[in-house]
Formats: C-alpha cells, sequence, structure tokens
C-alpha cells in the first residue's frame, strides 16, 4: 500500500445527485456507485491499482470494485461521499467486506501515511501499529497464494536483474564501452522503473530493491564510474519515498 492523492470530486456528485443516489439505494439496494464519473477518477487516482494491496486493477482478472472505506451496512449515508469511496480489487473488497473502520480503524491511503503502519519481513507485510495490523488481517494482505507468492516472484526477479546489471557493469569497467555502457543504465533503469508510483506492488519492489546490498553496492560503483545519471537518480529518489522498514 502506498499514499494516494485523492482527485478533486467529480463535477457529477453534486449535492443533489449524491442525495439522489443515496435515496435510490436505501430503496432498491442497487450499486449506484457503478458509474463511469465515478470509477474512472478513482481508478485514475490511484495509478489504476487497488488502494490496499495494489494489483493491477486494468487486468480481466483483476476488475475495480468501488470499495467503501465506511462500509454501506453501517453507513448507507455515504454510499456515494466521494471521500467514502476507494478503488478496490474484488478480493480485497471481499475481504474487508462489512467491516466497521470506525470501532476497528484501518489504513485509509488517501488519508494517512501507509508506510507509517506497515513493515515488511520476508516477503510479508507486518503491522508497525495496531491499525496497520489491523489492516493486514482485515484486507488479508499476506494471502499466500495471491499476495505473498507474488512478492516472492518480484523478488527474485529484481535479484536476477541486479545480477545482470552487475555483469554489464563489470563489462562496461573493462572495455569502456559505450554501447556496453548504455544498456547497463538502461537495465537498471528498467528496474526502478518498476519501483515507482504507478507500478505493481510499488511499496514492496521498491523495499526489496533499495534494501538489498547488491543493489547498494551496485549503485555505489555506478557513482564511482560516473555513469549513475540524473534520471537513475530521480527514480531511485522516487522509489525511496516508498521504502517500508524492515522489521
Amino acid at each position: 500500500m502506498i499514499r494516494l492523492e485523492r482527485e478533486e470530486k467529480p463535477k457529477f456528485l453534486s449535492e443533489e445527485k449524491v442525495s439522489e443516489l443515496t435515496k435510490k439505494y436505501k430503496t432498491s439496494k442497487n450499486a449506484v456507485w457503478n458509474n463511469h464519473n465515478i470509477k474512472v477518477p478513482l481508478l485514475r487516482s490511484s495509478h489504476n491499482k487497488c488502494a490496499y494491496c495494489e494489483c493491477l486493477l486494468t487486468k480481466e482478472s483483476n476488475y475495480m470494485e468501488v470499495e467503501h472505506f465506511e462500509d454501506k451496512f453501517h453507513n448507507p449515508d455515504k454510499v456515494v461521499v466521494w471521500e467514502n469511496l476507494l478503488p478496490s480489487c474484488k478480493k480485497c473488497n471481499g475481504a474487508k467486506s462489512t467491516h466497521d473502520v470506525l470501532c476497528e480503524p484501518i489504513v485509509n491511503p488517501y488519508e494517512e501515511e501507509p508506510k507509517d503502519h506497515f513493515g515488511m519481513r520476508l516477503y510479508r507485510l507486518r503491522g508497525k501499529t495496531v491499525t496497520g495490523e489491523n489492516t493486514i488481517n482485515v484486507a488479508d494482505l499476506n494471502h499466500s497464494s495471491r499476495l505473498v507468492r507474488s512478492r516472492f516472484e518480484v523478488g527474485e526477479k529484481i535479484a536476477e536483474l541486479i545480477i545482470t546489471s552487475w555483469d554489464r557493469l563489470n563489462s562496461y569497467i573493462g572495455s569502456q564501452n559505450t554501447r556496453t555502457r548504455n544498456k547497463t543504465i538502461g537495465i537498471v533503469e528498467g528496474i526502478l522503473q518498476e519501483c515507482q508510483p504507478s507500478s505493481t506492488y510499488s511499496a514492496v519492489t521498491s523495499t526489496l530493491l533499495l534494501t538489498d546490498p547488491n543493489f547498494i553496492e551496485l549503485r555505489d560503483a555506478m557513482i564511482l564510474e560516473a555513469i549513475w545519471t540524473d534520471y537513475l537518480e530521480d527514480l531511485y529518489l522516487s522509489a525511496a519515498e516508498l521504502v517500508l522498514d524492515l522489521v
């Protein structure tokens, strides 16, 4: 989970429309929030990802659902209140279900900094606070086959790419060949691109990469060889904002 910035409330959700849709929901229980005027800006605000687990919501297997932070059962008056809506995958939305966030708070990434509440160890999120622990349990953020395995696969891919980057760098150091230099930079750039806020599982990928001793040494070596570019540094600093504590 990463910090998200909520877009301005859509003009579609005027006071009159909110009142109309709320009454309609209370009467019919229809999903009045399933409207592109609501879903599109929500999806855009989360970089097309689930606000909880960060899986991509543009794949057929992970279509977006409008999640109500204060759930519909306990808070029917907020079914189309903009500040109460989040983009979620079906699995996280289903796991959270009718959990009452007022009685047992969880992290709202539009309102709080998630890394204040979460750390990571062995591909599993760990609660640094009671709210963080609640969030992990309520949204099932350590589901073994769906999330922990995906994080492990991401970690293996990153480790392999770091080894490849070292091979390229050593080749460049020996040859001082421009083509090898550019390939080295390109590989590292690609890894860092996977750690940006718009990337899938970006909190995890950033943490796995930027805390890896081999990558830390690689960055230092590239700086020493004067091939760590300003663009790589910008990507690095952006990723560093997402890194979770290892706990």
